[in-house]
């Protein structure tokens, strides 16, 4: 099985605890769930707090891929760890309007990895929160996700409910929604203390259904990791069964 999660860490803001507690959380939550791949949004990287390594610690990411969102702001940015070597990195600049009231910068990262036999290509996205900008965006991470042929996992923070017009245009083009698919209840990813809202997804491309296995978010009870849950897809080998996974 390959285990997939993503998580928006909230940089190091104290409202959800002192990252350093929220690391330790975090920690413990990738050694008991194993995800192979965890995409990052909202991450700190420089000379003085580095999110990325003090989360890998000494678990096996050994395979990291961090970039800032803009070069005036190079700490900010997102990120993917992963315990399967990372392809061809390339980066997706997301359009903003100059009047917009959103005016962070942001990016789409990604690589392809290989697994059981099969090329995939992961994209981790943090879309905007402004409705008109976060359609324009995801419509333009659409596009550029078309050349791929094969199988493809785009996860992140997608700062939008399931019924918002950019999570229609997805699904319109062939992007399978994890947890519509195969998840329980309402899968609220935010904010994380009381979670109402699915703004945190984990969709798939050219992957049959029936290899999703489920979705999960996190923590299931106790401190939050940050104020976004943590949410994870699992997905069958080319040849497992869900019989098998059960």
């Amino acid at each position: 099985m390959l285990k997939i999660l993503t998580v928006n860490l909230n940089y190091v803001q104290d409202g959800y605890g002192p990252w350093p507690e929220r690391c330790a959380r975090l920690r413990a939550l990738l050694q008991a769930q194993r995800p192979a791949i965890i995409a990052l949004q909202a991450v700190h990287v420089d000379d003085t707090r580095n999110q990325l390594r003090e989360l890998a610690g000494d678990l096996d990411y050994h395979h990291q891929l961090f970039l800032a969102a803009d070069t005036t702001r190079p700490q900010y940015g997102s990120a993917i760890l992963s315990e399967i070597p990372l392809n061809a990195p390339w980066s997706f600049a997301l359009p903003r309007d100059d009047d917009d009231e959103d005016q962070s910068p942001r990016r789409a990262i990604g690589a392809s990895f290989t697994w059981q036999g099969e090329v995939w290509r992961l994209t981790n996205a943090h879309c905007s929160w402004v409705p008109a900008q976060n359609r324009q965006q995801v419509a333009a991470l659409a596009r550029a996700l078309e050349d791929f042929s094969g199988p493809q996992c785009l996860v992140g923070d997608f700062n939008a409910p399931s019924t918002a017009p950019g999570i229609a245009h997805l699904t319109a083009r062939g992007w399978v929604d994890a947890h519509a698919c195969v998840g329980q209840g309402t899968g609220a990813t935010f904010p994380a203390d009381a979670p109402q809202n699915r703004i945190d997804y984990l969709f798939v491309h050219g992957c049959d259904r029936a290899r999703l296995l489920a979705t999960r978010t996190f923590p299931e009870q106790g401190a939050a990791l940050s104020d976004h849950k943590a949410a994870m897809l699992i997905i069958a080998q080319p040849r497992e069964t869900i019989e098998t996974f059960r």
